[in-house]
């Protein structure tokens, strides 16, 4: 168990306001967190996008993949839920959220097909200079190439390779193995779900030189769960569970 674990809302929470939302990173700014984590796409013409699947239907209204999409008919695609919200573009959000205290935890996504979208690397840094948030920012990735790009681009910046549970099992479980390739690749950390991490997996990662953190805590065992192995950070759905757990531990 570890006084330091870090708590990150997932797409700003998740199960308590519209996943990617306007409304769900203002209120996330307010909580007690130590990041708010949100997904990035590419529009067809070049606009960076947050929006978590690579398809839109799910989370708005519309079809059609994003990578494919012009912003001229993206942009007034309105979110399930809101009040009215549209798809927000990364200089929205970054807006928002540089105005609060919590880190920003940026998933880089790929496109439908799961090919990355090219030199968006490059992109994201960019643009996190541009908004003076770079230095508050962790970059992650299921893709260990995107971050391997990241670290050759901005060595400084915190990265976090997440790995699948279908890539995890079919390796073996060989934890040390992950955070060998993270650490070859210029990555301090790596993440898996929480169901999947076991007792000792952070020393073996440690071991090696690199983090442990989970995604996925969503729920009360799994969030007590993530705070006993002492793993780095954990994402969750429900940030304000997250938190309070955490004050009725240690303080």
């Amino acid at each position: 168990m570890s006084k330091s674990t870090q708590i990150a809302a997932h797409r700003g929470g998740a199960q308590l306001w519209p996943e990617n939302s306007r409304v769900a990173f203002r209120n996330a700014a307010k909580m007690d967190v130590d990041f708010i984590e949100f997904d990035v796409h590419r529009t067809r013409d070049g606009v960076l996008t947050v929006h978590h699947d690579a398809v839109l239907g799910r989370t708005c209204e519309g079809e059609g993949a994003i990578a494919d999409m012009e912003w001229s008919s993206l942009r007034h695609r309105r979110l399930h839920d809101t009040d009215g919200e549209t798809i927000p573009t990364l200089p929205e959000v970054l807006d928002i959220l540089a105005r609060g205290r919590p880190g920003l935890r940026l998933e880089v996504k790929y496109k439908k097909d799961r090919s990355r979208y090219p030199g968006i690397e490059s992109e994201v840094l960019s643009m996190l200079g541009e908004r003076g948030v770079l230095h508050r920012t962790t970059i992650t990735a299921f893709d260990l190439e995107v971050l391997r790009t990241i670290a050759r681009h901005s060595s400084d910046s915190p990265t976090i390779h997440l790995i699948r549970s279908d890539a995890y099992y079919s390796g073996g479980r060989e934890i040390r193995e992950c955070a060998r390739k993270a650490k070859d690749a210029g990555v301090g950390e790596i993440a898996l779900r929480i169901e999947d991490i076991r007792e000792g997996d952070a020393e073996q990662c440690r071991a090696v030189g690199v983090a442990l953190g989970c995604y996925a805590a969503n729920d009360l065992p799994a969030i007590e769960k993530a705070f006993e192995l002492g793993v780095s950070v954990f994402t969750t759905d429900r940030p304000d569970l997250a938190i309070s757990i955490r004050h009725r531990r240690y303080f």
